[in-house]
């Protein structure tokens, strides 16, 4: 019964938080400290940006799809119940956390902001040491020789 209780990633930030608070850093030193040294006229940025936050919604939608189904709890305190391989996640391990990068890069290039681009690593390197790799680590304990099987076959981003 004690093991139940540790059943978990440990992650103890929740994942969203890191992309709100990029996002909003970001955000904040845009508007007190703008740098403009790229400008790009509406309609590329429209295209560009709009892409990137579709394929976002995309791997957002179908993650959550793909887990609510298959009964998978997305909140990383919540014990794993089982390796999904369907929808987005043919395609990326962590097609949640994808999204929110690619959410970020299609703002930044919406807005032309290169405070929000440059905290685009930051984000990716926030998600890969206090997210994924607690959560691989976790699953490979778990789930042994089917996570290792599942991460041999689809990559950790795309």
């Amino acid at each position: 019964m004690g093991n139940e209780l540790n059943d978990n990633a440990a992650i103890h930030i929740p994942p969203p938080l890191f992309f709100f608070a990029c996002l909003g850093i970001g955000l904040l030193l845009e508007y007190f400290i703008p740098i403009h040294l790229v400008s790009i006229s509406l309609i590329p940025r429209v295209i560009i940006g709009g892409t990137f936050i579709l394929a976002s919604i995309y791997f957002a939608l179908s993650g959550f799809v793909v887990l609510i189904k298959n009964r998978t709890p997305f909140d990383t305190s919540k014990s794993t119940i089982k390796i999904v391989q369907d929808g987005a996640f043919r395609f990326s391990r962590n097609p949640l956390y994808l999204s929110l990068l690619l959410l970020l890069f299609g703002i930044s290039v919406s807005i032309v902001s290169l405070w929000l681009f440059f905290s685009i690593p930051i984000l990716y390197i926030l998600f890969l040491f206090k997210a994924v790799k607690p959560e691989e680590n976790y699953l490979t304990q778990k789930f042994g020789d089917e996570y290792l099987n599942y991460s041999s076959k689809v990559r950790r981003w795309i």
